[in-house]
């Protein structure tokens, strides 16, 4: 069993890497040969009337890689001006998110992997996959709100889908955005430069992206250029003007059980994912329940790259692209090349298997 931390999976995890597994595990999905589950999270009071605990999984496989992934994360959460999400585990500043890794050979634990930084990368990485599916052929200007681990990850991977030329970038603080703008410009040759007003940013562009822990939409859809591409990192940043000025909308796969689905206990909570929720309706009341733009379901990448039903068709269409769905089959395929690359720098520190393993039938 190998214990990867942050540090091992960024010595061997870049974009180009992480868009190439992601791929292969989409490419058994096409065939048959992967699987994923939908999120579901699970809330617990914490005796606090400010916050909430919070679990959540998410569970795919893929046979290329011959890994099983379940990726869990351990949060007090709180929603202090209800328009973002705060969260922690232990105190403010540390967080817990793990992906454990699984043989579809013969069972064996693999690894258990810090989820962070993979994390970011495996999110970026489907954006630009989504890019390189629906957006514009020319689409070499982006507009893109936040500045922080998955606005980076968006920026490296929209940057391998096309050939980028200019980026204005909006974060509310100014030392965020104009450092972002610094290192962004010298790390992938391109011009990157902070503006004043996420309306600056979107308006002119050919790609706008969301990468905000927001939890209300971040940009008026009327500032969208004809022919631009959406897309954002959770559905708490859609909103139905933006859902109706979209000509064409594509979901990365089945996010989460469908709102209204009868399932005894089941509620839909920030973001539109399906919930078990302990409390009493005072205790409840404090998680925000889904709006209804963060519920929809549409056609999926598998859909449009398999021809069951069109992507973009003209260049004046404005395409959205939901960034949710999958997630578990990524981190079996994000995951498991992360693990065989740092075995073979001999990377991790290893636990003993017997420690994971017994003699009494589970």
């Amino acid at each position: 069993m190998l214990m990867l931390n942050n540090d091992d999976v960024k010595a061997v995890l870049d974009m180009k890497e992480t868009m190439s597994a992601l791929r292969i595990g989409y490419d058994d999905l096409k065939r048959g040969e992967a699987t994923y589950g939908p999120r579901i999270d699970y809330y617990l009071p914490t005796g606090r009337d400010t916050d909430y605990y919070q679990w959540g999984n998410m569970v795919g496989g893929s046979a290329s890689f011959k890994i099983m992934a379940v990726r869990m994360k351990s949060d007090v959460a709180s929603w202090p001006d209800g328009k973002t999400q705060e969260k922690y585990c232990v105190r403010p500043g540390l967080f817990c998110g793990l992906i454990m890794l699984f043989s579809s050979v013969d069972g064996t634990p693999l690894a258990m992997i810090q989820d962070g930084y993979l994390q970011h990368m495996r999110v970026g990485g489907a954006m630009g996959i989504g890019v390189d599916l629906l957006a514009r052929k020319d689409a070499i200007t982006v507009g893109l709100l936040g500045s922080g681990g998955m606005a980076h990850s968006f920026l490296e991977s929209f940057a391998l889908a096309r050939p980028i030329k200019e980026v204005k970038i909006y974060s509310p603080t100014v030392s965020h955005r104009n450092s972002f703008a610094e290192e962004m410009s010298a790390k992938l040759n391109i011009t990157v430069k902070a503006v004043d007003s996420a309306e600056e940013a979107i308006r002119d562009t050919l790609i706008a992206a969301s990468a905000t822990d927001s939890m209300v939409p971040t940009f008026d859809p009327d500032w969208l250029s004809p022919g631009a591409h959406v897309v954002c990192v959770t559905r708490r940043e859609l909103g139905e003007p933006l859902l109706k000025k979209a000509d064409v909308i594509i979901q990365l796969g089945y996010n989460t059980i469908s709102q209204g689905t009868p399932v005894p206990m089941m509620e839909w909570k920030a973001g539109g994912l399906a919930a078990y929720v302990a409390g009493t309706p005072a205790d409840r009341a404090r998680i925000p329940t889904a709006r209804s733009a963060s519920t929809g379901d549409y056609p999926s990448m598998v859909d449009v790259e398999t021809n069951k039903v069109p992507g973009r068709t003209t260049d004046d269409q404005i395409t959205l692209f939901v960034g949710t769905g999958t997630q578990g089959l990524q981190f079996a395929s994000v995951g498991g090349r992360a693990y065989q690359l740092a075995k073979e720098k001999g990377l991790g520190h290893e636990l003993p298997s017997e420690w994971f393993l017994q003699d009494i039938r589970d």
